[in-house]
């Protein structure tokens, strides 16, 4: 067995009330809290009530910042930080899918920077941030649990990552919070938790632990296909998809994310498809890279009870909702703008990609 590392410091929470069983871990965090939200589900989900009597509970005061749409940009985030600044919050509360929660690590940075400009967030790695709590609704993004944030950058018409890590201190996994989500929502974010998995489980980064926790995390996602594919889930199935997605963060913590999730980024932005979505409309062609004899790929079907690539495309197709069509000019935009990317192309382990491959795999996966 080969060396490794492992750096997991999330204090995670799980459990149908978990905030107000556990709540007292927030006075360790501050006097003041800003809750980063959307502007409906956390509140049609009891989520932000919780976390709102839980703060009064224990003395926290607290302000709302309800204003994170989806893939939020650097424009809110910066209006949210100034809000932050001037009510001198102490700690950061994001409620809702991924983008709430990477949205409110962003405002984190920039709250407890207050003389740096906004590209901080892209420059500078080891940049201080307040403490974070998130509280997940959605199964899929792994945010709760990882130390990543994806912003929208207009001016390049794509999403990238923040630089610095923000790992948050606290996490509650309340899979109750998911019964109120659409099955639109439901499979396009469970489908971003298999892209998490299959992605960190072929990475050159993986290690040991990081595989074994893959694989429990695959056998939870595969518990959950006959919800996912008759579109009716029950108490069980969103316990196992919130488990599910904790693993996938867990895992892209150690190893990072790979083609899916930069291929996927141009969709979201072009054409409006969900992230998790985009990156299941790529898996087949992706795992297609690896060739048939591929070890790896044959245990990440086995713990499936997939027997080839072919049927994860056909699986993909039942649980997603895929109405976009595309062009030849699509597909050679996203390429060309796929090259200029070559850290994530890197991200493939066997060979250097070429711009045939990645043409290739957009061809296959949209045409």
């Amino acid at each position: 067995m080969n060396g490794f590392r492992f750096f997991m410091p999330v204090d995670t929470y799980f459990g149908t009330g978990c905030i107000q069983e556990h709540k007292e871990v927030l006075c360790n965090l501050g006097k003041k809290a800003m809750i980063v939200t959307g502007k409906h589900s956390a509140k049609a989900n009891g989520s932000q009530a919780d976390m709102t009597a839980a703060l009064d509970t224990v003395d926290i005061e607290w302000i709302l910042f309800d204003e994170v749409g989806e893939n939020p940009d650097v424009e809110t985030v910066v209006r949210a930080a100034e809000l932050a600044k001037k009510e001198k919050v102490e700690f950061i509360v994001g409620i809702g899918g991924g983008s709430p929660m990477d949205a409110s690590k962003a405002i984190a940075v920039l709250a407890a920077n207050p003389d740096a400009k906004a590209d901080i967030l892209f420059t500078k790695k080891n940049a201080a941030a307040l403490p974070v709590v998130e509280v997940p609704t959605t199964a899929g993004t792994g945010s709760e649990v990882t130390q990543y944030a994806v912003m929208t950058l207009h001016e390049k018409r794509t999403k990238s990552g923040i630089a610095p890590s923000v790992f948050p201190q606290v996490s509650f996994l309340d899979p109750a919070y998911m019964d109120t989500l659409s099955v639109k929502n439901t499979n396009n974010t469970a489908v971003d938790t298999l892209s998490h998995l299959v992605e960190s489980y072929l990475s050159e980064k993986s290690n040991e632990m990081s595989r074994k926790l893959t694989e429990i995390g695959l056998d939870y996602w595969k518990n959950c296909i006959p919800a996912l594919k008759r579109k009716v889930y029950t108490e069980e199935d969103r316990e196992k998809l919130m488990m599910a997605s904790a693993m996938g963060g867990i895992v892209i913590a150690q190893t990072g994310t790979s083609l899916p999730h930069g291929l996927g980024y141009f969709l979201t932005y072009e054409k409006g498809i969900p992230h998790g979505r985009a990156n299941g409309m790529l898996l087949e062609a992706y795992l297609e890279l690896f060739g048939k004899e591929n070890e790896e790929v044959k245990k990440i079907l086995e713990l499936l009870d997939l027997t080839s690539t072919a049927e994860v495309g056909v699986l993909m197709k039942e649980i997603l909702d895929i109405t976009e069509s595309f062009t030849e000019k699509d597909i050679q935009c996203y390429t060309e703008r796929m090259m200029e990317t070559p850290q994530k192309l890197k991200t493939f382990p066997l060979y250097e990609l070429k711009e045939e491959d990645v043409q290739n795999i957009y061809r296959k996966s949209l045409l």
